[in-house]
């Protein structure tokens, strides 16, 4: 596996060079982004941003998520592919955990698509990510609300509820967890923060027992 890794990484950086050379006959600057040519054809200079945001998607594969946001900003630049670039920009933001700029611009994205129930997942994760647990928890209940087949929506729910310390809240939902999704696999990893607590004065009574059938 690190040998087919390896090979892919090198054929990826084989293939940044190839583009980067052809970029470079409109370059201004060889250390700086070309950028079209004043009255060069419209399909051209469109292909050339096409181009970046190829660049930007090779360098996101090999992790290079600083190369890859550079690129996608410049894809930007072209109307036609910007709010993809802007969509890819907003992935390297959380690679990155640049929490504040990737909430930005998933919520500018959210608006232009509010019924989307991946970007409202993702922007709830963002959301506890920054820090803004209410906001993540009112996007989960709104998920949990539309969309109550999927327990996963209920499952991060529980773990936003737990980081803001809202406790009773968070038991209240990972009894409903255990009722309505019996087979989830976060079901033990929750134990650990309620059923631990339950057995603890059942351990100590069982303590004072013993103690006292010794006497």
């Amino acid at each position: 596996m690190k040998l087919k890794r390896l090979y892919w990484a090198r054929a990826g950086i084989k293939a940044i060079v190839c583009i980067v050379f052809c970029l470079f006959t409109i370059s201004c600057s060889s250390n700086k982004i070309a950028f079209p040519i004043p009255g060069q054809s419209e399909s051209a200079n469109k292909n050339i941003y096409i181009e970046y945001l190829s660049i930007a998607d090779i360098y996101f594969d090999l992790e290079k998520y600083d190369k890859a946001e550079t690129y996608y900003k410049a894809a930007m630049t072209n109307k036609d592919i910007y709010w993809t670039a802007y969509y890819k920009l907003a992935r390297c933001y959380v690679y990155q955990s640049k929490w504040a700029e990737a909430q930005s611009v998933y919520e500018e994205i959210l608006k232009r698509d509010p019924d989307n129930s991946a970007l409202k997942s993702n922007m709830a994760y963002i959301y506890a990510m920054n820090g803004n647990t209410n906001q993540s928890c009112l996007l989960y209940e709104q998920l949990i609300n539309d969309f109550p087949e999927q327990s996963e929506y209920l499952e991060n729910y529980i773990c936003v509820l737990l980081a803001a310390e809202k406790k009773e809240e968070a038991e209240a939902s990972y009894i409903k967890l255990k009722e309505k999704f019996p087979d989830s696999k976060r079901i033990q990893e929750f134990d650990s923060q309620f059923v631990k607590e339950e057995e603890t004065p059942a351990e100590e009574e069982s303590e004072e027992e013993q103690i006292t059938t010794a006497q």
